[in-house]
């Protein structure tokens, strides 16, 4: 209608892949800029945990000690399980001790997940933060 503002649109989740009941992620890693990319997914087991720690664990070890981030998209991944909790933040404090030291997710809302992701960060001593877009998400990545 003229005269009335455009209301602001909402970011929408990501495209859940296939296996998006049982949970799953996706993982690469920019060699130049020194930035993990990762997608998370649905409902963890702790056998994608124990994957997922495995890849991140690997990437540490190719910088070989020198330091590096990531960037999570979280859009579609949902509060876990508190063995899953613990899992995942045991792996951040082996990645932050291999040299990570940011880590930035992207969540669709301010929500229990953002809450357990700052938790759990905070808790293994990683320099994190919580953004609703990506791009800014890369850009506090870039400043450190």
């Amino acid at each position: 209608m003229p005269g009335q503002k455009p209301r602001p649109k909402r970011l929408r989740t990501a495209e859940a892949p296939p296996n998006f009941e049982r949970g799953g992620y996706s993982v690469e890693f920019d060699t130049l800029a020194r930035i993990g990319n990762a997608k998370l997914w649905g409902f963890w087991d702790v056998e994608v945990a124990e994957r997922f720690r495995a890849e991140l664990l690997a990437i540490g070890h190719r910088q070989g000690g020198g330091s590096w981030s990531i960037l999570v998209d979280s859009r579609s991944f949902l509060p876990q399980s508190p063995e899953v909790t613990r899992h995942r933040r045991e792996t951040m404090g082996m990645i932050l001790s291999q040299g990570c030291r940011r880590i930035a997710v992207v969540v669709v809302e301010n929500g229990t997940y953002a809450m357990q992701f700052a938790r759990i960060a905070k808790e293994a001593g990683v320099t994190n933060a919580v953004f609703f877009d990506a791009v800014q998400a890369l850009a506090w990545l870039r400043e450190a």
